[in-house]
């Protein structure tokens, strides 16, 4: 995967801002044990990492994302953005609070990359099939028809905008990972929210594992019958 630019930030919406401050909120000292909860979750998915780390950036996106939109509070049973829109300890200014609902309103996802027209970036769900435009993205280049990704669209304006963490997935196992989409599409309705996030959550952690152990074949560790007990 190539490296992604951005474009100048007054060509687009971005929601950065707001996500750093929600974060600072959500790792507070109030927060502590939540924090140190999560940390050990996440290292045993992701493995741990430093500033000193060639993929310090990514890994702290992934890991702000997971955090404030997928991970749920053991104090509220609900995720930070989830939280923040009643949280009488975080002020969120009047014409502010609809960014808020579009962020507790994103689609966590994994997609596939179909087109790039301009700076308007074409993906199709793999799980829905829904096709989405991120018109005037941020990030344009990195992206390949071969490699499926994980990644959260935030609604805004009639379009999406992405967030900064993303997970690409080999092209090589990219059947692989179909077979697995098939089979949570198959289950019940009410079950298949919650297995859509159970299977990002194990791909993301085969494909940090596969980083990991770059000796073993690939397909050993993209398995259902996987020796590393993914």
């Amino acid at each position: 995967m190539t490296q992604m630019s951005t474009p100048p930030m007054s060509l687009t919406m971005s929601y950065e801002p707001m996500i750093e401050k929600l974060m600072q909120h959500y790792t507070s000292s109030r927060y502590m044990s939540e924090v140190e909860a999560a940390k050990g979750d996440f290292f045993e998915r992701a493995g741990t990492f430093d500033e000193a780390s060639h993929d310090f950036e990514l890994k702290m996106a992934q890991f702000t994302d997971w955090y404030l939109f997928t991970r749920k509070m053991d104090s509220s049973g609900r995720a930070g953005i989830e939280m923040v829109l009643d949280d009488p300890n975080y002020a969120i200014p009047e014409e502010e609070r609809p960014l808020y609902l579009n962020m507790r309103n994103s689609r966590h996802s994994l997609f596939e990359f179909t087109k790039l027209k301009g700076d308007d970036v074409y993906i199709r769900d793999l799980f829905t099939g829904f096709k989405y435009v991120i018109r005037h993205s941020r990030l344009t280049q990195g992206f390949s028809k071969d490699e499926y990704f994980e990644a959260r669209l935030i609604p805004h304006d009639g379009s999406f905008v992405f967030s900064n963490a993303f997970t690409f997935h080999p092209a090589v196992i990219s059947k692989f990972v179909l077979k697995e989409v098939k089979r949570v599409n198959k289950l019940p309705e009410e079950e298949q929210a919650q297995a859509r996030e159970e299977l990002l959550a194990r791909l993301f952690k085969m494909k940090h594992k596969h980083e990991q152990y770059r000796h073993l074949d690939i397909h050993q560790i993209y398995s259902n019958e996987s020796k590393l007990r993914l």
